[in-house]
């Protein structure tokens, strides 16, 4: 819950500066590079997080590193979440980059869960009907849980639409427990 709150007002303060310099586009494709490093590179990231080694190592590192391959104001960015000692929210503050750089430009994001694997041709038409429904440009992530059986659940935003065969047998299951039954003798 605190990891999600530091990595909104982060990624908002940074997203803000983006916007002021327009790098939105560049410090998104950076992010994107750093976020996939430090989660090929296990040793990278501990070491930045690591409070045994010291800031002006980090900071020397970083400089090496980076300085000159992303913008000024991502390089700044990091240096201050380095000074703050936010380093290790830094992939959940690339995440919520990520969904504010959506927002901006009309994009939702869905997720479909379906239990199995959907061929292209009907996530487009699930893609073209929400985009219908909401006015709006969808972004279509998808994941696949046996559990549910059959059908799909989407989640847009906070809104849920759950028509999973396993949805929909919990319902009859809980009608058919509160059908009282009455005896004739």
């Amino acid at each position: 819950m605190i990891e999600s709150r530091v990595a909104i007002k982060y990624a908002t303060a940074l997203f803000r500066a983006a916007k002021r310099t327009d790098e939105v586009q560049s410090i998104s494709d950076d992010l994107k590079t750093l976020s996939d490093l430090l989660r090929k590179s296990p040793r990278l990231k501990s070491f930045l997080e690591s409070p045994q080694v010291l800031e002006k190592d980090k900071t020397d590192l970083l400089a090496s590193g980076f300085k000159s391959s992303i913008s000024g104001t991502l390089f700044s960015f990091l240096l201050l979440v380095m000074e703050k000692h936010r380093i290790q929210h830094l992939l959940l503050m690339a995440e919520e980059f990520e969904q504010l750089v959506k927002r901006d430009q009309g994009i939702l994001e869905a997720q479909l869960i379906t239990a199995r694997e959907l061929d292209e041709t009907l996530q487009n038409q699930i893609r073209q009907e929400l985009e219908r429904s909401t006015g709006k440009k969808v972004e279509i992530v998808t994941r696949v849980e046996p559990r549910l059986i059959g059908g799909v659940v989407v989640k847009l935003g906070d809104k849920v639409i759950d028509r999973s065969i396993r949805h929909q047998l919990n319902q009859l299951k809980e009608q058919m427990s509160a059908l009282k039954v009455h005896e004739s003798v």
